[in-house]
């Protein structure tokens, strides 16, 4: 094996021990970036790595700029360090990531350690609900949503699985080492298992969506053109059915139809009508009232780490004592984003986004597809970049594969020009 293979089996494996132990532990997240600048620092010396900045990761790094202006406007400098601390990965991934390797390296390493990772502590937190329920007997307490994830919000924990099962199926595919289907397939249905006890109701509905896309492309591919347009009808109608059956969700989903109705008739009067405790539905949809409020007398922003105090001044006029007291963040990335950088940071987020699901289709990699939705539904619902378990999962893996996916392209191009010289 030549010095270059060597470093690059390196490279997998500590991204596949970077990958694993975030997941495991975000607090090493520190100690796991100093060996990752370390690995990077080598290669780049020993040439084993080209430095060149993508667009995404240009974008990653102007919305960090975009919190460090809103530093300067901010009335709580504690909390804007900390943010600013939160999300450095914003910064270091796109740096990191733009040293390329000069060819291809495996991804089997690297999505290996994350669904061990996911695999270890969805299994420490079902363990976690079952200690609680043989103690005290309660089923619904200890077996359902925070739980069973005690290390991880459900909806994060969600975002882990689904992406860990296209990995699974990435790997079964490609007949990667150790991706066999005599355990791949048990392990996607544990996932899937896992998702009805996490109680995310986001995560559940993408989960769905995501079903049935891979239905309806899989029949597309195989059967006839009638089949495959009666399948566009019917799947999202048996989505709906099992939205509506499934225990739990239905519930869920019930009350979020009927706080919508009511919500619609009059926003105001929605928010300043509500008893608390309030539903999650409830609070959602008053935090997303006065946030849009917010935003709108705000347009340039409140300042980075502001947003829990203006969202509570206007909780206070709507009558809302004692939900502003829980100085709750807007649950909805895009109106957090936008609260408290302005419009211009939304932009760049939603451009994020978008870009990354652009270079999903162009180079046809569907785990970046999974991922950039899967951010884009779910922040819908949270604000999925305020905590560490979404920054880091979220900008590590979407600067890794925009990163390999030009590595990928420009090895390809060069082989071709190869060719036409030959």
């Amino acid at each position: 094996m030549s010095r270059s293979s060597k470093y690059f089996q390196v490279l997998s494996s500590y991204l596949g021990i970077f990958a694993f132990g975030f997941v495991l532990h975000p607090k090493l997240i520190g100690l796991l970036m100093l060996g990752l600048i370390t690995v990077i620092i080598i290669g780049y010396v020993k040439k084993h790595l080209s430095f060149k900045l993508n667009k995404v990761g240009a974008l990653f790094i102007l919305l960090y700029i975009a919190f460090l202006i809103g530093v300067l406007f901010t009335n709580n400098p504690t909390q804007s360090a900390i943010y600013l601390e939160n999300k450095l990965s914003f910064l270091f991934f796109p740096l990191l990531f733009s040293f390329r390797p000069t060819k291809e390296i495996k991804l089997n390493l690297i999505f290996m350690g994350f669904i061990l990772g996911t695999l270890i502590i969805t299994l420490m937190g079902l363990i976690n609900g079952l200690n609680c329920y043989f103690t005290t007997g309660t089923g619904r307490a200890c077996l359902l949503a925070s739980s069973v994830s005690p290390y991880h919000h459900p909806t994060y924990l969600s975002a882990y699985l689904i992406t860990s099962i296209g990995m699974a199926i990435k790997g079964l595919k490609e007949k990667w080492r150790f991706f066999h289907v005599k355990w791949v397939i048990p392990f996607i249905l544990f996932f899937i298992f896992m998702h009805g006890l996490l109680l995310s109701l986001s995560g559940i509905l993408f989960l769905l969506i995501a079903i049935a896309v891979i239905v309806i492309y899989w029949i597309k591919k195989t059967f006839t053109k009638l089949l495959f347009y009666l399948s566009i009808i019917v799947l999202p109608f048996t989505c709906y059915i099992a939205i509506t059956t499934i225990p739990q969700v239905n519930g869920e989903w019930y009350n979020a139809k009927f706080f919508v109705d009511e919500y619609l008739k009059s926003p105001s009067d929605f928010v300043k009508t509500r008893a608390y405790p309030m539903s999650g539905t409830e609070v959602r949809i008053s935090l997303w009232t006065v946030s849009s409020q917010v935003f709108f007398k705000h347009p340039f922003g409140v300042g980075t780490g502001n947003v829990d105090d203006y969202l509570s001044k206007e909780l206070i006029k709507l009558k809302q004592i004692k939900l502003s007291k829980r100085m709750y963040n807007p649950h909805n990335q895009f109106f957090q984003t936008g609260v408290e950088i302005g419009f211009l940071g939304l932009i760049i987020f939603v451009l994020i986004i978008c870009y990354s699901i652009y270079l999903s289709f162009k180079f046809r990699n569907w785990i970046l597809l999974l991922l950039a939705t899967n951010l884009l539904f779910n922040s819908l619902f949270e604000s999925m970049m305020q905590r560490q378990s979404g920054i880091v999962f979220y900008s590590f893996w979407i600067c890794l594969l925009v990163s390999l996916n030009f590595t990928i392209d420009n090895s390809n191009n060069h082989e071709r020009t190869n060719d036409n010289n030959l």
